[in-house]
């Protein structure tokens, strides 16, 4: 996993801070033709215990991020510190700077994690809005809080939200209007189903089908997860 280090002027102490934000994974750099980041926050729960995946259920088991270089420690605690940064007064002052620095074209939120809290989303929302050049997108569980959002028209032109499958409010996402993903248990399946495969190019996620597969690829196999379990695919 690739890292950049930013500093910022803590504008309380005046004192050099620094925290790991924005990265650019392998699926990030196959987005050929716009520069793209990812940046997230611990899965599931913090070791603060803060739930960072509130509706989460059957993803929880087989959740990529709660394993293999995730729980390495180095990587854990660059987690903690972005979730730390989410908290501060000064999140959208630095995200906007690094945005700016790096000369982000596309952005999506939460490799790992998801939007805990209507305040951290606000948070999002306002980056969104001083950066109406820059392409957002986020996987997301969090359907109830942001049907409503996108009903006060709240949700900017430049973000898009997939609703992920896997949570607590699956009956809430229309599969016949709203764009979500689904997570395979293989390719074959993914494609039976008329799914979009974006298991290695995150690009297919924003194309014209809605309909976005991931093939499972996390340490544990599939059967060992509650991906199985997940409700509403042949309705």
């Amino acid at each position: 996993m690739g890292s950049s280090v930013f500093f910022y002027e803590d504008g309380m102490s005046n004192k050099k801070s620094e925290y790991n934000w924005l990265t650019q994974n392998s699926k990030m750099a196959k987005m050929s033709g716009v520069k793209t980041y990812n940046g997230g926050i611990p899965a599931y729960q913090s070791t603060t215990g803060l739930k960072t995946c509130p509706n989460a259920a059957a993803c929880a088991k087989g959740c990529y991020a709660t394993m293999g270089a995730y729980r390495f420690s180095n990587v854990a605690r660059v987690f903690e510190q972005r979730l730390k940064l989410s908290q501060s007064p000064n999140f959208a002052l630095i995200i906007n700077a690094e945005i700016k620095r790096r000369k982000v074209q596309r952005l999506r939120i939460h490799d790992s994690g998801d939007f805990y809290s209507i305040e951290y989303t606000q948070k999002w929302l306002n980056i969104m809005r001083a950066n109406p050049d820059v392409q957002f997108y986020a996987y997301t569980k969090m359907v109830s809080m942001f049907k409503e959002l996108a009903d006060d028209g709240q949700l900017p032109p430049n973000f898009t939200i997939i609703y992920s499958f896997g949570g607590t409010q699956d009956k809430l996402i229309n599969r016949a209007v709203d764009r979500h993903s689904w997570v395979f248990s293989s390719l074959e399946a993914l494609k039976a189903a008329g799914y979009a495969n974006a298991s290695e190019n995150d690009a297919v996620a924003l194309d014209g089908n809605p309909k976005i597969g991931l093939v499972y690829h996390g340490t544990k196999s599939f059967e060992n997860t509650d991906w199985g379990k997940t409700k509403g695919l042949a309705a």
